[in-house]
């Protein structure tokens, strides 16, 4: 009898080899029903958790060190610079409440934007995906913290991207550089609309659908425009820094800087929309509601009924439902 092929072979090589057999079948299940490996995938995520918190350590320490190594001269410069900046700052903001009130008087005329409706949350980056082909982050919020799939993160220059998974206290970001990323943008100085699509590399953007003809330069901002409703408006996207036209089609190649910093950024600000807190409590209210009117309608049946029962049918018909509405309205009464 002929011996198997596992049999001629080193201990270590068939255990591999059983170990990718069994891989390959279980990513095949995992391709085919991919909810059945969903808890797996959520216990993972929440195991590695520690994992990237040490990961944070060495950057933890070399902050602690640089901070420890600053001498008392760098210092006093840095302070009296800080103070030059604030004393800049106030005096710019001497005019603001001129500028705020006659903002909020053309935003009423024009109602073209909507008031503030977003919470940022503070979040940190902890780490990256398993997946080195995805642009994917994982912050050290999650659903404990309010956060939803498809919330937008920005950071204090851009967009960054959109979260796409939540657990209890970590979640995945979508970074906008990523390949199956896109948003929906407009140039800031002629609004021109266009779409901005990932590169899969942090440092390029794409600008598409933008004609031969469009009046684009190099340099120009481009913001969010809040098309499709997944990217809210006005948030800065990237610049221009690049133009080719080709033949081979009416539009143009365009290459865009990144706004946001996709390379060594800390911290990140998660946007929460504020409505979704609001009609959370509305079922509260509106039970609260639908018990007291219950209350008062018993109440008054309750009335009518020993009403058309009393043996006084002198008695005026008029006082007996006042003062069964002001008892049931007012148990204190009673």
């Amino acid at each position: 009898m002929t011996p198997s092929i596992f049999a001629r072979q080193p201990l270590s090589l068939r255990i591999a080899a059983i170990v990718l057999i069994a891989a390959l079948i279980l990513m095949w299940f995992d391709s085919k029903n991919p909810e059945w490996f969903k808890p797996v995938r959520n216990m993972s995520h929440v195991a590695m958790q520690p994992i990237y918190e040490m990961s944070l350590l060495p950057s933890y320490a070399g902050h602690w060190v640089r901070g420890m190594s600053q001498s008392k001269e760098s210092l006093r410069r840095e302070n009296v610079q800080l103070k030059s900046q604030l004393i800049h700052a106030q005096a710019k903001l001497q005019q603001q409440d001129y500028i705020l009130a006659q903002n909020a008087r053309l935003q009423g005329i024009l109602s073209t934007t909507k008031p503030e409706q977003f919470d940022l949350n503070l979040a940190q980056v902890i780490g990256t995906d398993t997946n080195l082909l995805k642009q994917i982050v994982v912050l050290n919020k999650g659903v404990q913290d309010g956060v939803q799939v498809g919330q937008t993160v920005i950071d204090e220059k851009g967009v960054l991207g959109q979260i796409i998974n939540v657990y209890p206290n970590t979640s995945r970001l979508l970074l906008i550089t990523d390949e199956q990323q896109s948003v929906a943008v407009t140039v800031k100085r002629t609004g021109q609309r266009g779409i901005v699509t990932g590169k899969g590399i942090p440092s390029s953007l794409g600008l598409n659908y933008i004609f031969k003809t469009s009046d684009v330069r190099v340099g120009d901002e481009l913001i969010s425009s809040g098309l499709g409703g997944r990217i809210p408006a006005g948030y800065s996207v990237g610049r221009i820094e690049l133009i080719k036209d080709t033949a081979a089609d009416n539009f143009r190649s365009i290459q865009v800087a990144p706004a946001a910093n996709f390379i060594d950024n800390a911290y990140v600000l998660i946007l929460q929309d504020k409505s979704i807190a609001a009609d959370s409590e509305l079922p509260e209210f509106s039970a609260i509601t639908d018990s007291t009117d219950s209350t008062i309608t018993a109440n008054l049946s309750q009335a009518a009924n020993q009403q058309s029962s009393s043996p006084h049918p002198n008695q005026s018909l008029s006082n007996r439902p006042v003062q069964t509405l002001v008892t049931a309205t007012n148990p204190s009464l009673r």
